[in-house]
């Protein structure tokens, strides 16, 4: 099944969903192991690595939010109080905002402090200036970010355990629920 039921998500909406949340933990782990370990090529070549997968979340990001538009939803269970569908409703638009302003502020970030960005070596956007004042802005704001993002994505893990929602999802299910 492709496409989202009223009470399951589709094999596609569960495809965007479990590869970029790899992607988003592989790019907190690379973040946190490239600004922690000294400058190298070993570093740059992961600094180089975030960059692209940067561009790839991105460009899923869009595909997804596509996809969502032109599928049905999937409804919480009715079992679950008003308040935390509620929350989990706002969690879920603020975790797309933070996978959005994310990409961006890291573009921004590398191009205006005169650094080219390698797409896997495929493409390469050009630096937008030299100007550091507005690169540290956003470098700021990516790191402010990426702290809401791994609260955002916890509370949103959390959620799924708590409740008995985690099948709608599960890459392995057979779509069906009890």
């Amino acid at each position: 099944m492709l496409k989202n039921t009223i009470a399951v998500y589709g094999t596609i909406a569960k495809f965007f969903h479990w590869l970029m949340a790899v992607l988003i933990i592989a790019m907190f782990i690379i973040a946190f192991t490239m600004i922690n370990i000294p400058i190298s090529h070993f570093s740059d070549v992961l600094f180089n690595l975030h960059k692209a997968t940067g561009l790839l979340i991105f460009g899923l990001l869009i595909l997804r939010l596509a996809w969502r538009s032109i599928n049905k939803t999937p409804k919480l269970p009715p079992s679950i109080p008003l308040w935390q569908r509620q929350l989990a409703k706002f969690n879920i638009t603020a975790l797309y905002l933070l996978m959005a302003a994310m990409p961006l502020t890291g573009f921004f970030m590398s191009t205006l402090s005169d650094h080219t960005i390698s797409f896997y070596g495929i493409f390469t956007i050009p630096a937008l200036a030299d100007n550091q004042q507005l690169s540290q802005f956003f470098a700021k704001a990516h790191e402010i970010l990426a702290y809401l993002l791994i609260a955002s994505f916890t509370l949103h893990v959390i959620g799924a355990f708590y409740h008995p929602v985690l099948q709608r999802m599960w890459i392995l299910s057979k779509n069906k629920v009890k």
